[in-house]
C-alpha cells in the first residue's frame, strides 16, 4: 500500500493533465483582416499618450502564416521614428501635407500578445524633444479564424476573401499538441503496468 498510493496519485495527475492541458497558441488563418488595437504603456494596462497618433483599425495580412500589420500614423511630423521587434517599420506611403504616414511591419509569434514599440516623438510646442516612450501595441485577434479551422475551409471553398468580422464559435482546443497527449497516455500505461507488477500477492 505504501507504494501504490503515490503511484495512484501520479496517475490521477496525468489524467487531469490530459483533460486540462493548456492548448498551444494557434496560428491565424491566411487572409486580410481589420483589427482593433490600442497602444499602451509598457507593462501596464494604461493607454499610452502616443495612442492618439495611431489610427484604428489596423490591417492584418496573413500569407503563408507570415503576419504583417499595416496602420496609419497621424501627426507623423511628430513621430520621428518607429520600430518593433522585427525591426524598423516600412513606410508604405506618406502624406506630408496632412501629416499622415502609413507603415507596415512583420509580427512574429503570437499576435494575441503585446507587440513592443520603440518610437521617438518630437513635439516642440509641448517641450517634448526626443521623447522615447516605452509602449506596446495590443491587438484584438480573439475572434479571428485560426489556421485549419472550419471558417478558413469554408472561405477557401467559396473562394471569398477572409474578412475581419466576428467569427462565431472559433475553435479553442483543436490545436493542442497531439504529441503531448500521446506522451501522457503512454505515461499512464507505464504507471498502470508498474502497479500491476508491484501489487501485493493475494493469499
Amino acid at each position: 500500500m505504501k507504494i501504490r498510493f503515490p503511484i495512484l496519485t501520479s496517475i490521477t495527475a496525468i489524467i487531469l493533465a490530459i483533460f486540462f492541458v493548456t492548448p498551444v497558441s494557434a496560428q491565424i488563418a491566411d487572409g486580410t483582416y481589420e483589427v482593433d488595437y490600442e497602444v499602451k504603456e509598457d507593462g501596464t494596462d494604461n493607454t499610452s499618450l502616443s495612442d492618439g497618433y495611431f489610427t484604428k483599425p489596423a490591417t492584418l495580412t496573413v500569407e503563408n502564416s507570415v503576419q504583417h500589420i499595416q496602420l496609419s500614423i497621424t501627426g507623423s511630423n511628430y513621430v520621428e521614428s518607429l520600430s518593433v521587434p522585427s525591426g524598423p517599420v516600412e513606410v508604405v506611403s506618406e502624406d506630408t501635407e496632412n501629416h499622415i504616414r502609413v507603415v507596415k511591419f512583420r509580427v512574429d509569434g503570437d499576435l494575441s500578445q503585446p507587440v513592443n514599440m520603440d518610437m521617438t516623438i518630437n513635439v516642440p510646442e509641448m517641450n517634448m524633444e526626443n521623447f522615447q516612450p516605452s509602449a506596446q501595441a495590443v491587438f484584438d485577434v480573439s475572434e479571428l479564424p485560426q489556421a485549419g479551422s472550419t471558417a478558413e475551409q469554408e472561405s477557401d471553398d467559396d473562394g471569398s476573401e477572409a474578412s475581419g468580422g466576428a467569427v462565431e464559435n472559433p475553435p479553442t482546443g483543436d490545436n493542442s499538441s497531439i504529441a503531448l497527449y500521446a506522451f501522457l497516455v503512454l505515461g499512464s500505461g507505464i504507471a498502470l503496468f508498474v502497479i500491476w507488477k508491484l501489487r501485493p500477492a493475494r493469499n
